[in-house]
């Protein structure tokens, strides 16, 4: 290589292998370079490819880690289960395991993560937050994970991080295939082909993934409503029948061989005994002077109401509490099919791809009381809300073109990019008659372009630059749109939004400077401006004549924001196996259209409105989130614990935040987004990777604190601060995966993973979530160098069943265990064929 500007190196975790094999020369490259081994800039050895050449990705003076899915092929380990593995990411099953999933990273909520897919944004304005559950890993080489500092390259400010998923790039002639199952009626199968075709290579991958999902499991939430339910039963049960024991004394009806009964079963069977019968009835006859006919009257009338009927309410009253009888339950209406096809050709210049997929998927049910009864419980009770089918169906489609060249000290490119999106949402059960409820349709469609590139400036400065624009449209429809609402009796495709838009603009630079003649001390600061323009249109104004509560939707609102914001880094290479780095910065995050016009449903922009719900004129649309970062960091890469080689970070990490969005009520059927929250959060993360000769070991683990304030700043809201739970950020969480290879062709591994208890709920009672430890096995083995089989059980001792929270209570000092919302699969088994031809 020609002398040049020494590389800085990057500080992220570069995992293990695939099990069984020596790490590929593209890992021991990286590897090298992350440990500041003498590297150099040199524009004119670098093969220019559509993507952006590996040397820029070492720029990055933050926190990045980068997951290769070959890693774990065959272990059919999905997005969420892989971000599982990285320190400060926590991942949220918020509808359970196969629905939709989120990602938070050091504390943030799933809004303030930006994932991208080869560099293009996959967030769209029609969601809350991007559900990864939806974003296959099948043809992807691998994955970014940027915590605290954002390279230039992304656009757009995040307060928590960036994922970004690259593709795989074709290179050679190849065919593999595999195809897996796994418990619950699961079934994975891929075909990815590869071909040299004109300057380039062609890649074509078909992908299918799917599960009934509807599986069994033993709720502990339901045996421990059971057993308390059953203590209450059997007290009353005691009494009942001390009563009964009394009552028959007192009428003289015990005696001749019937002494008082010990249990129910004993007075059942001594009811429907002849002897018992004849007994009574002679004593009705003899000592009462009654007729046969009317004792036989009296004393079946007598059993069936005051005896056996108090028995009988009492039985009804417990079942009625309990729900469903038995603790084993089956998850209903879990079931999705997953199918996706992506097709690539790639050269030195050129980029062009072009990706479909579509999702099939139930909506299952919360929990309801002490069970799962999205399937009718056994008492009676016929409710629809009970056996709602709601299903979803995605259809997506994107294409990218793309072209980069390279002239002298300057490197750079330009992509041009589309995205169409249909939502469907279908409830056909759905008992409520109000706007959405049964069914819903959101059609999303954004066009996107950039440029952006390196330039570099003699031998201290490393220049990037980076301008992209794109539009996003969304149309909304729904049931009920041409309904009339009882207030104003205007159709509800005018008081709800209809169409909306977002307009996108960044513009971000990037300078990594050498500052010393050893070439060992960089630093790296970077600006940033970013814009959005948002509007929301209805299909005609909405008069709040009538009710004052309704008056949040003009016919059309917009809004526009804008801020520069500003990073730095420095970075020291202290010898050659300590390496020191720590950055801050400002982040300003432009909020998407979800949050700012709703869902065109239940979830509304502010009123147009003061506290004092007077109409004021002005759109009340909340603001951008912003605060600053830091983190500090120690890299060292050597030979700890007795390895051949190993890596470990660790890293203290601070971020203050305000403007947080929250979502409050107004009026008593809509929600909106608020500007309520300010909170800091504090933790550190470890990262480490060790190999022996036959061992490899892997972990990561963080630690975080966070403190969160929040004010009601609804319309009678009183705007003071106070103390809130941060939900869904468990202060501790953490990995380790072992791996042992005894030959060259197996490779045996165990996963445990720890996620902390933490909070679910923050209005009063407050609601804790249990803490999950899981264990998971499996083996690979090659039978040959093209065919291997894996195979593998997770949560060996199924513990995601098992989790509950715990409510405060309304009654101070009392608490209440129940299960979680949506629960876990606990164990499952899994075997993948894989065939390389």
């Amino acid at each position: 290589m020609a002398p040049g500007l020494p590389l800085p190196g990057s500080s992220g975790i570069v995992h293990a292998a695939e099990a069984g094999g020596e790490p590929s020369q593209e890992t021991q490259d990286t590897v090298a370079a992350d440990s500041g081994q003498a590297q150099e800039y040199a524009l004119e050895a670098i093969t220019v490819e559509a993507k952006r050449p590996d040397w820029e990705s070492k720029l990055s003076p933050g926190t990045v880690t980068i997951i290769r899915p070959d890693d774990y092929k065959g272990e059919q380990k999905t997005l969420p289960e892989l971000l599982k593995d990285v320190p400060g990411v926590h991942v949220r099953y918020v509808s359970g395991k196969g629905q939709y999933t989120t990602v938070t990273v050091r504390g943030s909520t799933a809004a303030q993560v930006g994932v991208f897919v080869d560099g293009v944004l996959s967030n769209l304005g029609g969601d809350a937050a991007v559900d990864i559950s939806t974003i296959p890993v099948s043809n992807v080489e691998r994955i970014e994970v940027y915590r605290g500092y954002i390279p230039a390259r992304f656009g757009g400010t995040y307060m928590g991080g960036v994922i970004n998923i690259v593709t795989k790039k074709p290179d050679k002639a190849n065919i593999s295939a595999q195809i897996g199952k796994s418990s619950w009626g699961g079934t994975t199968a891929g075909l990815e082909i590869t071909q040299p075709l004109g300057t380039g290579s062609l890649m074509i991958g078909i992908n299918r993934d799917q599960s009934d999902g509807d599986f069994r499991y033993k709720n502990l939430g339901v045996a421990k409503a059971y057993t308390e339910a059953k203590d209450i039963y059997d007290t009353k049960l005691k009494d009942c029948l001390d009563w009964i024991n009394n009552d028959l004394d007192s009428y003289g009806l015990l005696g001749a061989g019937f002494s008082s009964f010990s249990s129910i079963e004993e007075l059942k069977a001594a009811f429907a005994s002849d002897a018992f019968n004849n007994h009574v009835i002679n004593i009705f006859v003899t000592d009462w002077f009654m007729d046969p006919a009317d004792a036989k009257s009296m004393w079946e009338e007598m059993k069936s109401n005051d005896y056996l009927g108090r028995e009988e309410k009492i039985r009804k009253d417990f079942y009625g509490k309990l729900g469903i009888f038995d603790d084993t339950r089956y998850r209903r209406n879990n079931d999705y099919k997953n199918t996706d096809a992506i097709i690539k050709w790639q050269d030195d210049h050129w980029l062009v791809k072009g990706s479909w997929k579509k999702i099939d998927r139930g909506m299952p049910k919360k929990l309801f009381l002490t069970g799962d009864l999205s399937e009718p419980p056994k008492i009676g009770i016929d409710l629809p809300e009970f056996i709602e089918r709601k299903r979803q169906k995605l259809t997506t489609k994107d294409l990218l073109v793309g072209r980069r060249n390279a002239s002298g000290n300057t490197e750079w490119g330009w992509q041009v990019n589309y995205l169409d999106q249909d939502k469907q949402y279908r409830n056909p059960d759905s008992y409520i008659d109000a706007a959405f409820a049964q069914w819903s349709a959101f059609d999303s469609r954004r066009l996107g372009g950039a440029i952006d590139g390196t330039h570099k400036i003699g031998d201290k400065h490393m220049f990037e630059f980076l301008a992209n624009w794109s539009k996003e449209k969304m149309d909304v429809d729904g049931s009920r749109m041409g309904k009339y609402d009882f207030y104003d009796q205007l159709p509800n495709a005018l008081r709800f939004r209809t169409y909306y838009e977002q307009t996108l603009f960044n513009l971000q630079l990037q300078d990594t400077i050498t500052l010393n003649q050893a070439a060992d001390l960089w630093l790296t600061p970077s600006i940033r401006y970013n814009y959005s323009k948002v509007m929301g249109r209805a299909a005609g104004p909405y008069r709040s004549s009538i009710d004052p509560n309704h008056i949040w939707v003009k016919q059309e609102d917009s809004q526009v924001n804008d801020k520069i914001t500003w990073q730095l880094a420095l970075k020291k290479q202290v010898d050659d196996h300590l390496t020191l780095r720590s950055t801050y910065g400002t982040y300003y995050r432009l909020l998407n259209l979800y949050e700012i016009a709703g869902d065109g449903a239940g979830i509304m922009p502010r009123p147009n409105s003061d506290n004092n719900g007077l109409i004021t004129g002005q759109s009340m649309f909340p603001v951008p989130e912003e605060g600053t970062q830091w983190d500090l960091s120690a890299i060292w890469d050597g030979k700890l614990l007795g390895a051949d080689s190993s890596k470990v970070q660790l890293t203290y990490f601070g971020r203050d935040s305000k403007n947080m969005l929250q979502l409050y009520r107004f009026g008593f059927d809509f929600w909106s987004y608020t500007n309520a929250h300010k909170g800091r959060a504090n933790g550190v993360e470890l990262q480490g990777d060790f190999h022996w000769n036959k061992w490899d070991m892997n972990l990561a683990g963080t630690y975080m604190h966070t403190k969160q304030q929040s004010k009601n700043d609804s319309q009678t809201g009183d705007n003071v601060y106070r103390k809130m739970p941060h939900l869904y950020a468990p202060e501790w969480e953490g990995s380790v995966r072992l791996t042992y290879r005894p030959d060259n062709r197996l490779a045996i591994f165990g996963e445990l993973k720890y996620i902390d208890e933490m909070y679910c709920w923050q209005q009063d009672p407050e609601k804790v979530q249990s803490s999950l430890t899981t264990v998971g096995l499996g083996a690979k083995y090659k039978i040959d160098k093209d065919f291997q089989i894996v195979a593998g059980v997770n949560d060996l001792f199924d513990k995601g069943p098992e989790m509950e929270f715990t409510s405060t209570g309304y009654i101070p000092g009392e608490k209440q265990n129940k299960p979680i919302e949506y629960p876990l699969q606990g164990r499952t088994y899994y075997v993948t064929l894989q065939y390389r031809y």
